[in-house]
């Protein structure tokens, strides 16, 4: 570089005889009179010229190569907003991208792999540059991402990575010249890759990086490395200076002239760019021409060349040429766009070194533009920043045109998810925008907690709650053990299979149940998450215990009804095949759990350890999940590939508004925050028990400090007259379902304004991307809302009072007699405190006393109906009446949820959520007690108990509450309870 320019006529002061410039002027200026030669002889004044716009266009249309051959193009420089230009308009690149799509690449990966080819390939072409200027010039420059620009290991690590993917010599990694990139910068260049330093606007930042350059070199020095191959370039971007200092600037003009004294701010007008330029280069010149350079140089090194950038002029009352012809010298370098090539061609001229010219006059207009109270750190610091942020809103831009192509490619395969956000539409985008601005989806999938409300108990709360977010992979490395495991199972002539659990390691349990059912051959699932003793004995009948595998699922590894459910049919099944009982069991749970020492002692065929960093809520695609479905012969690599998918739609490159898990949790946020936090569940009919899973992840992770969102399941769609301002609605079908009146139903809900969320899959076995879905947006919720998702503080209240409860009992052999507040029938109410004084007057007959209850509601509550006995056909359909009664009369959202089952999931929203529920727990006499091995109490006692504590839990937190004991003839207790009630007010 400064060795191959040495010996130049610009060097040398010699100018060629015989050329003027085009307004006549002699002696100074050269014009050729072939257009190119102007490009080519630019090195015959010390300058290479470099193209400032890189597509694969250039390059297959033969372009580039004209150029370099026949026009002289030294080097080719891009960005991230060239890039987007590029890819995004066009469809040159759409065949890679279909190729590397189908390959399931992630969009970053796509990205990766378009602009490497298309960096690769330029540098084949600018090769015999390369070649011919010893390493100077032929370059081709690609820029780390511009979200690293404050990150300096991050960029250290993304340059070498890149470095290493083009594999080219004559290929320069661009590294923002920030603060936080000068230690990049000196690293890189210490470890001999090529660094184009880029976003530079600051005289003084541009020092430093200078310095940078010297002090890598002097390392590589002082270990013996060759420094001959060590090259660099500090860009210096210059318009945009000028088109902040000319906004400032026009704010201090004024007409009177007793104002202006000495200073003329309209005199300043377009030259603070140029300035900048004249005075970098002199530092340029004292840093590269100074003794402590000459050292270098003896050593064989390169000089780090000024880049102009930012060369096209943005002010049609400038020459176009502004930032080329003046700035004209040996070891520079000037990026232009082809508009400006052109216009050089045509009309530029060459003059020697202007580049050294108009030195005082530089200094002078700083002089006056801090005189004027402008100051030029200030407006540095300002175009740094704006810089950063330009090219990373071309970054998202970028990602967000590729997802769009990704989803256009992939139509008709994966899920399908439309959302209309009605009146909450413009807030969203702004959402999406905040979202990606605080790179809300890199931070998600780094695992950062302050992403949500930290504490130092919320922060190891939410980092061991995070390992969902890579199950689809690390479940794919497992799935061919667990299908092995299955097959002996088979094999061995199991006809059942029980899972023994409560909560999230039930629920997907139970939606697989009902969902696929077992293929042929494989034993039949079942799930036992209720301690009713009815349940537990239906359940029995139907098991041949010599044939039955049961699991124990608890993460804990304490959680009490799995233990007795454990406890109950181990002595069921040692009674049946003896000593070899425990060949009938496996476990699932986590490192150093009790559980693991239970099956240790009763000698368990095998214990399946769960990843620990997964929560109950989040664990389907984990060991919970994936082996009951396994073992019933579900295609779990399928599922687990369908999750794999979602795992890229809603990756951490993926913008926000084109990330499908982000966007419906960022709206499902905000509605919230509007007072739509109703989300209604309407589900096709073959997705119907997905609502049992979905329901209990929503409550659990979002209820809590007086706030969530309140799934909505199994309510019958109506039109916009049954619904209040308090909902957003969730339309989730299987594309081979009828869905045509729902449809209907849900565009006159759209038009009525009320936000709807339609998810469609073609396959049930796709259910695995939808479980990945809802477990990004549910996470993405929690941010937006403002709580921890991954905590449940309130679901232990219950469990301690059901363990007081108990231990009353105990003592007792007896619970403690609580007087109804209100008898019928046979039926008894029983009131909560809130409730006490609002319904008490109310006695008259058991329609006046609910009428009462009823009437304590307000606008947008919800109405919960918590039974505690087994839920029949005849039971449920009661029950959905009943609901529906209530969702006419009031416009209010009912709930309708089986305990114990909701103790461990939406419970959770019960007690910790907002204060706008209304909870009728229904209860019964117990049937049949049924004895638990080693416990004082039986099942009878423990759902009672169970009952009682929840009420207690309700009540204590102030919740408007009552208990409706049915009596011993449940249906017969529910029918009168049913047809007296009134919903209205």
């Amino acid at each position: 570089m400064l060795r191959q320019h040495e010996s130049t006529a610009i060097e040398q002061d010699k100018v060629p005889d015989g050329h003027k410039d085009r307004k006549g002027a002699p002696d100074y200026y050269l014009q050729t009179r072939n257009p190119m030669e102007t490009l080519i002889k630019l090195l015959d004044y010390g300058q290479s010229y470099w193209l400032d716009n890189l597509s694969r266009e250039k390059i297959i249309s033969g372009e580039l190569k004209r150029r370099v051959s026949e026009e002289g193009l030294r080097g080719i420089t891009s960005n991230p907003s060239i890039f987007n230009e590029a890819i995004s308009k066009g469809n040159q690149y759409d065949s890679a991208i279909r190729k590397l799509v189908l390959q399931q690449k992630n969009l970053e990966e796509i990205y990766d792999a378009l602009t490497i080819k298309d960096v690769q390939d330029a540098c084949d072409i600018l090769e015999p540059v390369f070649k011919d200027s010893k390493g100077c010039d032929g370059f081709v420059s690609l820029e780390v991402s511009p979200l690293l620009a404050r990150d300096t290991d991050g960029t250290i690590f993304e340059a070498r990575r890149l470095h290493n993917a083009v594999g080219r010599d004559n290929c320069m990694i661009k590294i923002p010249g920030t603060q936080e990139g000068l230690a990049a910068i000196e690293q890189m260049l210490y470890e001999g890759i090529n660094i184009n330093v880029t976003l530079l606007f600051s005289i003084g930042r541009y020092t430093e990086v200078a310095n940078a350059y010297l002090r890598a070199l002097k390392r590589r020095i002082k270990e013996g490395k060759d420094i001959s191959k060590v090259v660099s370039v500090a860009s210096f971007f210059l318009s945009r200076i000028d088109t902040l200092a000319d906004q400032l600037l026009g704010q201090y003009v004024t007409l009177s002239a007793k104002n202006k004294k000495y200073l003329y701010p309209e005199r300043l007008f377009g030259k603070i760019g140029k300035a900048s330029a004249i005075i970098a280069y002199q530092r340029f010149r004292g840093l590269f021409e100074s003794e402590e350079w000459q050292k270098l140089k003896s050593n064989g090194a390169n000089v780090q060349r000024v880049l102009w950038a930012s060369t096209s002029n943005k002010d049609p009352l400038y020459d176009d040429l502004r930032y080329v012809e003046p700035l004209i010298g040996p070891n520079t370098i000037n990026t232009l766009p082809d508009k400006t090539i052109t216009a050089f061609a045509k009309h530029g001229t060459l003059k020697k070194s202007t580049i050294r010219e108009g030195l005082l006059d530089a200094e002078h207009a700083f002089e006056c533009l801090n005189k004027i109270g402008i100051n030029i750190d200030d407006i540095t610091r300002q175009l740094e920043n704006e810089g950063i942020q330009k090219f990373t809103e071309a970054y998202r831009e970028l990602m967000s045109n590729l997802a769009a192509k990704r989803n256009e490619m992939l139509k008709g395969k994966g899920f399908d998810q439309k959302i209309n956000a009605a009146s909450l539409g413009s807030e969203l985008k702004l959402l999406y925008t905040s979202l990606d601005e605080k790179q809300a989806g890199k931070r998600l999938f780094a695992k950062t907690p302050d992403l949500w409300k930290t504490d130092k108990e919320n922060t190891q709360t939410i980092l061991d709650g995070l390992g969902w977010l890579t199950l689809p992979d690390d479940m794919l490395s497992k799935a061919s053990d667990f299908t092995a495991f299955s097959k002996r199972i088979k094999e061995e002539g199991y006809t059942a299979v029980v899972l023994l659990g409560m909560g999230g390691s039930s629920l997907c349990s139970e939606v697989a149940r009902k969902t696929f059912g077992s293929s042929k051959g494989y034993p039949k699932l079942y799930v036992l998450d209720n301690t009713e003793p009815a349940s537990i004995l239906v359940l029995e009948k139907k098991l041949d215990m010599a044939k039955t595998l049961f699991i124990v699922a608890s993460k804990s590894g304490s959680t009490l009804e799995t233990n007795c459910f454990f406890k109950y049919f181990f002595e069921k099944v040692e009674k049946k095949i003896g000593n070899k009982a425990g060949r009938n069991f496996i476990a699932i749970t986590d490192a150093g759990t009790s559980l693991i020492k239970l099956a240790e002692r009763f000698k368990f065929r095998k214990v399946f350890i769960n990843n620990p960093c997964v929560g109950g809520r989040y664990s389907v695609l984990s060991d919970f999940g994936i082996l009951p479905m396994a073992l019933v012969g579900i295609d779990i690599k399928a599922l687990l590939n369908s999750a794999k998918e979602a795992m890229l739609y809603c990756g951490p490159d993926v913008p926000a508004g084109n990330n499908p898990g982000i966007s419906l949790g960022a709206l499902l946020g905000l509605a919230q925050h509007k007072g739509r936090d109703k989300v209604t569940f309407v589900l096709s009919a073959s997705l119907k028990p997905f609502g049992y899973w979905v329901e209990q992840l929503l409550a659990e992770s979002t209820g809590k400090e007086d706030k969530g969102l309140i799934p909505v399941n199994g309510e019958k769609l109506d039109g916009p007259s049954s619904y209040g301002n308090d909902r957003v609605f969730v339309h989730m079908y299987l594309s081979s379902d009828t869905n045509g009146p729902d449809e209907k139903k849900l565009k006159l809900l759209e038009k009525a304004g009320h936000p709807v969320i339609s998810i469609g899959i073609k396959k049930t076995i796709e259910l695995g991307s939808i479980y990945y879905l809802w477990e990004i947006a549910t996470a993405t919720a929690g941010m937006v809302i403002g709580i921890n998702p991954f905590d449940q503080p309130n679901v232990a209240e219950s469990k301690k009072n059901t363990e007081n409860i108990l231990d009353e009992w105990s003592a007792e052999d007896a619970f403690h007699k609580i007087v109804p507040m209100f008898k019928q029938d046979g039926i008894k109410i029983f009131e909560g405190t809130k409730t006490h004084e609002l319904i008490h007057g109310s006695q008259n007959s058991l329609r006046a006393v609910m009428s009462s209850f009823l009437k304590l509601s307000q606008e947008n509550d919800y109405v919960a109906l918590l039974p505690y006995f087994e839920i029949t056909s005849y039971r449920n359909n009661l029950l959905q009446t009943w609901r529906e009664q209530i969702k006419k009369k009031l416009k209010h959202a009912t709930t309708l949820l089986n305990g114990p089952r909701y103790l461990h999931s939406t419970g959770q929203l019960h007690k910790g959520g907002p204060d706008s529920g209304l909870y009728i727990l229904l209860t019964a006499d117990e049937g049949e007690e049924i004895s638990i091995p080693g416990q004082k109490y039986g099942f009878a006692t423990l759902h009672q108990a169970q009952a009682l504590g929840d009420f207690k839990s309700l009540d204590t937190k102030g919740r408007r509450v009552i208990r409706i004991h049915l009596g011993e003839n449940i249906d017969a207790g529910l029918t009168t309870v049913c047809n007296s009630v009134s919903p209205s007010k």
